[in-house]
């Protein structure tokens, strides 16, 4: 039976990192990278191809249940099917977050590590980092510059990106009163910057063609996990089906001498423990599947939710598919054709619907100082992003993308059926509390007001795709007929093997030995941040965890060398 010292099941971003940093630091042990989809695609270095995976064999093609928050609707919820995962096939937005978020997480778990302050050198130790001239902050206190994925600001990520729109968005951010930052990744984020992004030189930089893999791992694609090995409490191994090059199905045991490091995400995660066992009583009984250990996997599942408006402007030539893709001042194919994100607080809507819908206790971390409610960000093109089938109504056009970054509503994943195959049913449950909606809302009612504003006006902004009637409404009714229309959630699912209930704070799954999970399903409550950067800074400190904790046992089992003669 083979056998390996560390099985990582899902190679994906945080399961890239981990095999990627084992090797390096502990080149003896042997490691078993286990991945379900193939190994790479041309598809995905290109910086345009931020939409690579949609609809495509790249992904996992899950949906929700239909949600009552978006009238209804079934949505993706989309993750990676290749080695680097998610991170090969995002949008390359790069944000860590709010400190506020990290502290509170740290003050849940009681453990100081998941503050702000003590994933920060992970979150450094992950990037190069390529500033905009305009950034002042302390560049060295907050960033690295040595790391393995390149991070950069637009107007500095190698190829020429000043967007000939750029300068009305940032003016309407300004009259709107919305604070300027130089940099947002500070942990300071209250306000508008330029953007930053995976993306250097027309070249997505993602975890598998960052992080090399030392010669002591092996990697399996179309490898399916199917349930944990256990011997009384202690995760042994793994049973997987594998896909050969004639299509046969392979069923395969697989041990673990030390430890099998589940990475699949905040799908597939929860739902191999679910299938191991592991997990309520009540949804394991409805499978038959005999329980190991009663924990709530699959519960407190959380997403953004999000949707856009479409603007045309007056002149021609100033967006993607209006003008030529490659001028001397900007060149379309080198990145996601955005370049400004900003963070919001709704502190009268969290007064007046949070108050009651809340209790005490989260009404107070929902409003403690640094904290961030919504975020919004612009596309210079027609880009559906959320599906809607807005046909593209020719000219210049940009879209005012409005999501909601700190959710109150939480939702399920469970298991469909037996069958490893079979996607999870999944509810994130989106918008269920009125206070979200409504959060939601006056982040839309803030992009649009900057649009219908003397700066948008100045170039003929117009916005469309909705019903006249409503051009000029922002009243609930009209937004509710927007967020219906183009919305869906961003994929930045978590909290289905959360930290605190379901793992420690050293990511080992509560109550067994030889398991840990490592990746955005462990969150406790979701962060104000597009999720790969936290990822990364959670595997990386993991993985560093892990190397201390082996050295610390071979020095302690180490015989030590008799003493030498003296003649």
């Amino acid at each position: 039976m083979p056998t390996f010292d560390f099985i990582i099941v899902g190679g994906g971003t945080a399961g890239i990192v981990l095999a990627s940093r084992l090797s390096s630091a502990l080149p003896t042990t042997s490691i078993l990278l286990i991945e379900a989809g193939a190994d790479g695609d041309p598809r995905l270095e290109p910086s345009q191809g931020y939409r690579a995976g949609l609809d495509t064999n790249l992904e996992w093609d899950h949906a929700t249940v239909p949600q009552k928050g978006l009238g209804g609707k079934t949505i993706k919820q989309i993750q990676g099917k290749v080695l680097g995962g998610s991170s090969a096939i995002n949008v390359q937005g790069w944000t860590r977050g709010p400190a506020a978020d990290f502290d509170q997480w740290a003050e849940l778990v009681g453990d100081r590590r998941w503050s702000w302050d003590g994933l920060l050198p992970y979150f450094k130790k992950t990037e190069t980092f390529y500033p905009a001239k305009s950034n002042t902050a302390d560049l060295e206190k907050y960033h690295g510059f040595d790391g393995p994925i390149k991070v950069a600001q637009p107007s500095n990520s190698g190829k020429p990106r000043t967007y000939p729109l750029k300068d009305m968005v940032f003016q309407a951010y300004e009259a709107a009163g919305v604070n300027w930052l130089p940099d947002c990744g500070t942990g300071d984020i209250l306000g508008y910057c330029e953007s930053t992004q995976n993306t250097y030189n027309g070249k997505r930089h993602y975890a598998a063609n960052c992080y090399k893999l030392g010669p002591n791992v092996t990697t399996w694609t179309k490898t399916l996990a199917e349930k944990l090995i256990f011997k009384g409490k202690k995760v042994t191994g793994l049973e997987v089906t594998q896909k050969g090059q004639s299509s046969l199905v392979e069923n395969l045991k697989v041990l673990a001498r030390k430890e099998v490091l589940v990475c699949s995400g905040v799908q597939g995660s929860a739902k191999l423990l679910l299938l191991s066992g592991i997990g309520p009583g009540e949804e394991l009984q409805k499978h038959s599947i005999p329980q190991v250990l009663e924990l709530p996997v699959g519960e407190n599942y959380s997403d953004h939710p999000f949707f856009h408006t479409f603007w045309k402007v007056r002149d021609r030539g100033l967006s993607l598919g209006d003008m030529p893709m490659v001028t001397p001042e900007c060149d379309w194919t080198a990145g996601l054709p955005g370049d400004v994100t900003a963070w919001h607080r709704h502190d009268e809507v969290m007064s007046k619907f949070g108050k009651e819908s809340l209790d005490p206790k989260t009404y107070e971390l929902m409003t403690a100082p640094g904290k961030v409610n919504t975020e919004s960000f612009v596309l210079y093109g027609h880009i559906d992003l959320t599906q809607s089938g807005e046909p593209n109504p020719g000219g210049s056009v940009l879209q005012m993308c409005n999501m909601l970054v700190s959710p109150t509503s939480r939702g399920t994943l469970k298991l469909r059926s037996t069958n490893s195959q079979d996607p999870p049913i999944l509810d994130p449950n989106l918008l269920s509390n009125e206070l979200d909606t409504q959060l939601l809302y006056a982040c839309g009612r803030l992009t649009i007001s900057m649009m219908q504003g003397p700066v948008g006006q100045k170039y003929g902004a117009r916005e469309y795709g909705i019903h006249e009637s409503i051009r000029d409404d922002l009243s609930d009714t009209a937004m509710q007929k927007r967020l219906f229309y183009a919305s869906r959630s961003l994929n930045h699912g978590s909290g289905t093997c959360a930290m605190g209930s379901v793992v420690d704070s050293e990511c080992r799954v509560k109550g067994l030995e030889g398991v840990r999970v490592v990746d955005a399903s462990i969150f406790p409550n979701p962060l104000g941040a597009h999720y790969q950067a936290a990822v990364y800074a959670v595997a990386e400190m993991m993985t560093n965890l892990i190397i201390e904790g082996e050295k610390s046992r071979n020095a302690s089992t180490q015989i030590p060398h008799p003493p030498r003669l003296v003649e």
